[in-house]
């Protein structure tokens, strides 16, 4: 398996568009694949206190041989203080496969 799927969040105070060029800075970094980005509801524990927001997900699909490059990234350019950055491989179609290898620069 070297397909890689990463999800980490970005403040909902963001607009769409930076949002957007955010993740699109890895695209053209060439060490991703694709990048979905969506609205969603966190709940998380964070100094003591319980919360709730709205937030922005970034599911990236990357290839195994850039991982350890892809977080250095993107812990650089976080706005969070711990930023979720959460990595794991998966099984992917072989034609799927190939692709996000040939897509990784």
């Amino acid at each position: 398996m070297s397909v890689v799927k990463v999800s980490t969040t970005l403040p909902i105070s963001w607009k769409e568009f930076e949002v957007g060029e955010w993740a699109h800075a890895f695209l053209t970094e060439g060490i991703v694949a694709c990048v979905q980005i969506d609205k969603i509801r966190s709940m998380y524990y964070w100094e003591g206190q319980a919360n709730s927001e709205e937030e922005w997900r970034i599911s990236i699909t990357t290839d195994i041989s850039v991982i350890t490059q892809l977080i250095q990234s993107i812990e650089s350019v976080h706005p969070y203080d711990t930023p979720q950055i959460i990595w794991s491989a998966v099984n992917s179609n072989e034609n799927y496969s190939k692709w996000v290898k040939e897509a990784i620069k």
